[in-house]
């Protein structure tokens, strides 16, 4: 409808130009106006909804590519992820998909600003063929420009996006790190790096609009080279009786409305590049797949209790073997205490069982090979409690029922069998109680309170395994007794495995094994009560 408005105004100018020249007709001097009038009308409407349905789509598709990256980084390995690096996976969510609304609506653009060209092209062809090949002098710029510029719009693009993830990379560790940084007095020096970091995206930044804002002056002056020539010899082809006043007027006009779609398309093109640059970034960890540590025919494990077998097991991430030729057996209703110096391998032992890393060697559920079992059925029979729980953005009890369909009474339960009842200081402390906000933007827990928030959240899963790896870090010597404790009760029937140092927990070890030199070097029986 716009490039159809847009035509018909070059038709109606002309043949009402020429019609008053020949007629002498007052009447249609108010034909023009109201013509030109209605055709913008018309052709505003049309502009109207081609943006709200362009906008539309393009906030759809930027809401659908956002959540499908969001989803994509959800299944990528913790260790590969952090190795590629977080902020730059989130700069790639936040800004990068972002692009995709400029891309599409570059897109829409690159598609209907040549389509008015053609419309007018046509009509100018069509009154004054001879003229219309010296107005195409301008053409081969046009094009070139446009090309150059979109080339290099993308690539500096493609920098400035990196660019903005290195420095999203700098400022969350910046401030996850904030205490070391604060009481050693780096403030200073991390802020410099930072302003590095931003200083060369600003670079990157200025880069991508210089070649953005480039292109349309210099299609403007190709076109202004068009225009000049037409009017220099449309004036003679006039004399001579070959073109008709209207007809010169109604060809310069097509070729000023001209000027708007060559420009747009232009400016559209260095869009559609830049946007190009920042969506290769998504693209490419979309693409992104992890070694996969299941079989394509896996086969969900079936319901009951749950043994684990090593044999054989050695796991190296690239400085040599961490465990080596590791031969374990877990069975159900036994708690078995895992011993071992920092770094012995203790929780790539926990990460192996639970999916977490590559290994050689035989890792057995229930005699049946790891990898010929779903990973998500693997990890829906098993708790784990890592060193640092992580608590998310909900409330108390969302953390506690994270991944499952427990009810309310359920979670305070759990809550309660790990001293965390109405009663206990905690709940006494928080605004909300249970329905308080934790974790980031919420309210601050200890180290020990947010373990036994893990802890519970791993007796509502009921699953058979239990893996538990320092459970008691952050508690006194009382605290942990208490807490190793609670989960004697809570092993019963079910496989455990308890990563600690802690003398506490060997009160309630059937086994106690020792890592040393990526081997099992010691057993030694549950001590005596």
């Amino acid at each position: 409808m716009v490039a159809g408005c847009r035509g018909a105004l070059v038709w109606l100018v002309r043949d009402v130009l020429d019609g008053m020249l020949r007629a002498g007709d007052d009447r249609l001097r108010w034909l023009l106006p109201a013509g030109i009038v209605t055709l913008f009308a018309v052709q505003g409407v049309a502009r109207a909804g081609r943006t709200w349905l362009t906008r539309k789509a393009a906030i759809t598709a930027e809401a659908s590519l956002r959540q499908r990256l969001f989803a994509h980084l959800l299944t990528r390995s913790p260790a590969r992820l952090g190795a590629d690096g977080v902020g730059d996976r989130l700069s790639r969510l936040s800004h990068d998909a972002g692009k995709v609304r400029t891309a599409m609506g570059a897109a829409v653009t690159v598609l209907q600003r040549p389509l008015s060209a053609l419309v007018l092209l046509i009509a100018a062809a069509f009154m004054a063929p001879r003229l219309f090949g010296w107005s195409l002098v301008g053409l081969p710029v046009v094009v070139s420009v446009v090309v150059w510029t979109g080339r290099r719009t993308r690539a500096s693009s493609l920098e400035h996006a990196r660019s903005l993830g290195r420095m999203e990379t700098l400022a969350r560790d910046a401030l996850v790190g904030l205490r070391s940084i604060q009481v050693s007095n780096g403030q200073r020096e991390v802020a410099e790096g930072f302003s590095n970091a931003n200083q060369a995206q600003v670079r990157a930044a200025l880069h991508t609009t210089r070649y953005r804002v480039v292109g349309p002056p210099l299609v403007e002056l190709a076109g202004a080279v068009g225009v000049a020539a037409v009017i220099a010899l449309g004036a003679v082809h006039v004399e001579s009786g070959e073109l008709s006043p209207g007809g010169l007027v109604a060809f310069l006009v097509a070729l000023g409305l001209l000027n708007e779609p060559l420009k747009g398309f232009a400016v559209a093109h260095a869009l559609w590049s830049d946007a190009r640059g920042a969506l290769e970034r998504v693209f490419e960890e979309l693409d992104a797949r992890d070694p996969s540590s299941e079989r394509p025919d896996a086969v969900d494990l079936q319901e009951g209790p749950v043994t684990i077998t090593l044999r054989g097991l050695r796991v190296d991430r690239g400085r040599g073997p961490i465990l080596d030729c590791v031969d374990l057996t877990l069975r159900p209703g036994e708690v078995v205490l895992l011993r071992g110096a920092n770094g012995s391998g203790k929780s790539t032992l926990v990460d192996v069982i639970a999916g977490f890393c590559a290994y050689e060697g035989s890792v057995e559920w229930n005699g049946t090979e790891a990898q010929s079992l779903r990973l998500a059925s693997r990890r829906g029979r098993l708790a784990l409690v890592d060193q640092r729980p992580w608590l998310g953005v909900g409330s108390l009890l969302d953390s506690v029922r994270l991944g499952t369909t427990a009810g309310r009474a359920e979670g305070l339960a759990a809550l309660e069998a790990v001293g965390l009842g109405p009663t206990s200081r905690l709940m006494k402390g928080l605004s909300a109680g249970p329905d308080t906000l934790v974790g980031d933007s919420g309210e601050a827990l200890s180290g020990g309170e947010t373990q036994r928030i893990a802890l519970a959240r791993a007796r509502v899963r009921d699953a058979p395994l239990l893996l538990l790896d320092e459970p008691a870090a952050h508690l006194d010597p009382d605290g942990a007794r208490a807490l190793y404790a609670s989960l004697r009760g809570l092993a019963a029937g079910r496989t455990v495995l308890i990563v600690s140092h802690l003398d506490s927990a060997r009160e309630i070890a059937d086994r106690v094994l020792t890592l040393a030199d990526g081997r099992v070097v010691e057993t030694q029986a549950r001590a005596a009560s």
